[in-house]
Order: C-alpha cells, then sequence, then structure tokens
C-alpha cells in the first residue's frame, strides 16, 4: 500500500469531522445486532466487512451500508482526496471507533475482536 501525503491525510481527517458521520450513521437495528454478534466488521478501507459466512440478508446490508458510504466519500473527497484516500482515514476513525466486542480488519488483513484496550491501527493514520 501507498502512504498518503501527509496534506491529504490532514485534510481527510478535517472533512471526517464534517462528513464521515453520515457514513457510518446506518445504524438500522438489523445492522447494530450483526456489529453486536461479531456478524460485519470496520474494514481498514473505511467500508463494513461481512466476517465468516453470514446469510444473505446480512450481505445485502453490508452492501446497501457500503454504497451508502461510497456515495458519502464520493461527495466528500470531490477536489480535496481521492475516495480511496477519504475512505482510509474514515476507516481509521471507524475502527477507533470500535467497542469492545467488535470486529474490525487488523493489519495483516485478519478479523481482530476489540478488546478493552485500543484497537489496532495503520501507522498511516492520521
Amino acid at each position: 500500500m501507498r502512504k498518503f501525503p501527509m496534506a491529504v491525510s490532514g485534510l481527510a481527517a478535517i472533512l471526517l469531522v464534517a462528513g464521515a458521520p453520515a457514513a457510518y450513521a446506518q445504524r438500522s437495528p438489523e445492522y447494530a445486532a450483526a456489529r453486536s454478534t461479531g456478524k460485519v466488521g470496520e474494514q481498514r478501507d473505511g467500508y463494513l466487512g461481512v466476517v465468516g459466512n453470514q446469510s444473505a440478508d446480512i450481505a445485502a446490508m453490508v452492501r446497501d451500508i457500503n454504497n451508502k458510504r461510497r456515495s458519502v466519500y464520493t461527495g466528500a473527497a470531490a477536489g480535496k482526496s481521492t475516495i480511496e484516500e477519504f475512505a482510509f482515514t474514515t476507516g481509521c476513525k471507524l475502527i477507533r471507533d470500535t467497542q469492545p466486542g467488535e470486529k474490525y480488519q487488523g493489519l495483516d488483513g485478519s478479523w481482530k475482536t476489540r478488546g478493552p484496550g485500543a484497537p489496532e491501527l495503520d501507522p498511516r493514520c492520521p
């Protein structure tokens, strides 16, 4: 993976405060249940992932949430950074905001369960 320029990461962090809450505000009861039971987790790229083999309903929910996130990232990044850079920075925040017991993608790409301490973050995270 390439390193993002500090200016872009800093800009994306500023944009995160203004625009990213909408990217992960899709907190339906189904999403909350899937998240709390470890069926879904936050990926380093800013998108939600399916953990293991889950039902078609879970996969469809994840696709829907990720489509909404991509739409938010596209609008927020327009002319300021790439969609991928904005999504990555948002992914850092989403992983940082996980609660103990929730899943997130570790540096090696595997699913980790958040413990009482801080989650494992990519060193490029702002």
